[in-house]
Formats: structure tokens, sequence, C-alpha cells
């Protein structure tokens, strides 16, 4: 016999269905992904704080949970919503259930609802305010509470999910491939001799996966707070600055923007997602909530300096007005394909630029890793005397 679960949203739509994880509830921005794969991923991306998540794959939880793929130190999503739950895991890999890995953290689940139902009503209305409640409280104190809480819009997130202090990041990869033998048959290898850049990264709300990829394009890194200053961050002497993922509205973390306005042109800049709202807003631009924001790894991109399309992994509920750049100093560079939205820019005369998607995508596609090594050539191309982006 299960126990019961309620989701209650704003405008008033419940729905029933069976409990699982912590005894709790929870409220948040309810929002949909639509990744096949890392579920584990989605839960400990810190760009989910303060939202609700529904997962349109509808089995979940088959291959438990693992320490390997984390993308933080615990889950950020304050609620998890599924089609079917599975409390068996079975994967060499797992370490636990899904279900024991969400109660441990106190993240409550509600499962056996009609998800697909719950996706076409956030697509037709917008992502709505919802509380999660899986220890009896009814649905009419669920809608209640639901309306009485902060709409995402306005809210500053960032610092809520910082490090509190800066840190060394030294792991790369993890080659699951590899043999373990393979470092037994001995053999060189050539990138060791690769000359390093030294990196500040920003963490807003920063996935591990980032860093990794980093670390495998020959960085040092040094992880620093959200609220760290231009100052004390041109002290370390980076030869780039990563700004990172993260929750929330851009426009409320105006420290950021200062910050990025004082770094830019002094040493190469790359962004993703809420680093890349944050650059458009240093750069003169604004920026706007999306209706159900984009979530999950399917979303195409097309590069409009290429001419390529990119099948890309997504996370974001606001999005850069590119009308609102300036033109003759930025250029865009990335457009999405579904909506048309902005995806990508850079400046025309400054070491700067930034993407909405996130090409660290982990488990995947990994079709914009690409630009892990254009922050690279960015880094060396600074560093040549007498360059123009000086």
């Amino acid at each position: 016999m299960h126990r019961p679960a309620i989701l209650g949203l704003e405008d008033g739509r419940v729905f029933n269905g069976r409990a699982a994880g912590a005894i709790t509830r929870r409220c948040g921005e309810v929002v949909f992904n639509t990744s096949l794969t890392g579920y584990q991923e989605v839960f400990t991306d810190p760009s989910y704080a303060g939202q609700i998540v529904c997962l349109t794959y509808p089995h979940i939880g088959n291959v438990g949970a693992n320490l390997d793929d984390q993308e933080s130190a615990r889950p950020y999503i304050e609620s998890l919503i599924v089609r079917e739950f599975s409390s068996v895991a079975s994967s060499w890999r797992s370490a636990e259930s899904a279900q024991l890995y969400l109660n441990r953290h106190k993240i409550p689940v509600i499962w056996d609802i009609d998800t697909r139902a719950l996706v076409r009503h956030i697509r037709n209305v917008g992502a709505l305010r919802g509380i999660v409640a899986t220890d009896g409280t009814t649905a009419e104190q669920c809608i209640f509470e639901a309306k009485q809480s902060s709409p995402m819009a306005g809210q500053e997130l960032a610092s809520r999910v910082t490090c509190r202090e800066p840190y060394e990041w030294e792991s790369g990869s993890i080659e699951l491939a590899t043999s373990p033998w393979s470092e037994q048959m001995g053999g060189t290898n050539d990138e060791d001799d690769a000359p390093r850049f030294r990196v500040a990264a920003y963490d807003f709300g920063i996935k591990q996966n980032i860093l990794r990829l980093l670390v495998d394009h020959h960085c040092d890194v040094k992880v620093v707070p959200a609220q760290t200053s231009a100052e004390d961050v041109l002290s370390l002497k980076p030869h780039g600055v990563f700004l990172s993922n993260g929750p929330g509205d851009p426009e409320p973390v105006n420290y950021a923007v200062e910050t990025i306005r004082k770094l830019a042109g002094r040493v190469p800049i790359f962004g993703i997602c809420l680093g890349h709202q944050l650059c458009g807003l240093a750069l003169g631009g604004k920026t706007f909530k999306l209706k159900f924001g984009h979530h999950g790894s399917n979303h195409p991109v097309k590069n409009l300096l290429t001419d390529q399309v990119e099948i890309t992994a997504q996370n974001h509920g606001f999005a850069v007005d590119p009308d609102s750049l300036p033109g003759k100093e930025v250029e865009i560079t990335h457009e999405n394909l579904n909506d048309h939205t902005n995806e990508g820019m850079r400046h025309k005369s400054l070491p700067l630029f930034s993407v909405q998607y996130h090409p660290e995508a982990s488990p995947g596609p990994h079709d914009s890793q690409y630009l892990f090594a254009q922050f690279i050539d960015l880094m060396k191309e600074f560093q040549k005397p007498g360059s123009s982006a000086r």
C-alpha cells in the first residue's frame, strides 16, 4: 500500500498520486524536463534550486544513484514528479536506490500521475508555482500555499547555491570505459606537455562536469564564490574567467553584472546559461522570462557562424533579448531553432563570448564541447604580445 501524494498548483489544478522519497511538502516553480537519461544529473543541478521538476521520460529510478553522476554535492530540486518511480535499482554503478537517495536528502516524490497532462497544462498556461505534499496536507492547503509563494521572477538565488570559500578543482572526466590494465601497459601522454591555463570559475551554481572539462583542457581551476570582486579575481592572475550556470532571475544578480563590466577587456571571459544572461546585462542588454523555459537534452541550436545545427542540453527559464544588445559591439552567434531565442553571442572587439545552453552536457549530447577548446584558443590569443584583444 503506497502513501498518497498531492500536487497542488497555484491556478487550482490538483494531481493526486503516490508518494516516495521524504515525508514532507515542498514548494517551487513547476517545470518539465524532456531528457531521456541522466536523472541524477537533473536532481543535482543547482540551476534547479527553487523548482519542482517533472520528468517526461516515464520510468525513473531504475539505475539507482551513485557519486560519479552528481553535478553537485546534493540534490537541488525542491521535489520530483514522475510517471513511474522504481524502488529497485539495477546497475553495476548504483550505490543506492533513487528512493533512498532522495529520502536521505529530504526530497519528496509524487508519482503515478498523468505527467503528459501536467506538461500540456504547463505548455498552455506557462510555468506555475506548486506544492508537492507527501505528508497528508490537503489539496486546498497546497493550493493556498502555492499562491502565497514567491514567483521565480525577481528571485536572486545564485548567492544561495554558491560556494562559501574559494577552492581548487583538479579532477578530470571519469573514464568509465578505461581498462583497469591501461596504466600498466606503459606509454606516454603527449598532452602532458601542453601549456596550462589558470582559470577563475565563478560559482553561480556551477556543475561539476564543467570543472572536469576545464581540467581536461589543461586548466588549473580556482572556483570562487558568486560575490567575489573583480579585483580579487584579477589578483589571482588568471588567464581566463569562466561564468557558470545558476538558478533564478539574472536581473537581481547586479553584483555579478558590475563585476563582469570591470573584467571585460582585461581577461578572456566565457559564460554559459546564467553566466550568458549576466554577460548580456553587462553589455547593455535586457533579459525576459520564458513562458515555460527550456529544460532537456534535445534542443536544436543553429550556430550562425558555421550554419551547423547542434543538439544541446538546456536548463533555463530566462533569456537575453537580442534586440536589446548593442549591435555595433555584440554579434549573435547561436539561435534556438524551436522558438528562435538567443542562444549565444560574442563581443566584436573584447575577448568575451557566451552561450545559453550547456556545452558540458552530462551525460550528453556532446555536440557543443568544442566551445571549451574555443575558450582555450581565446586565452592563447590573449597571451600573445601585442594582441588586439588586450
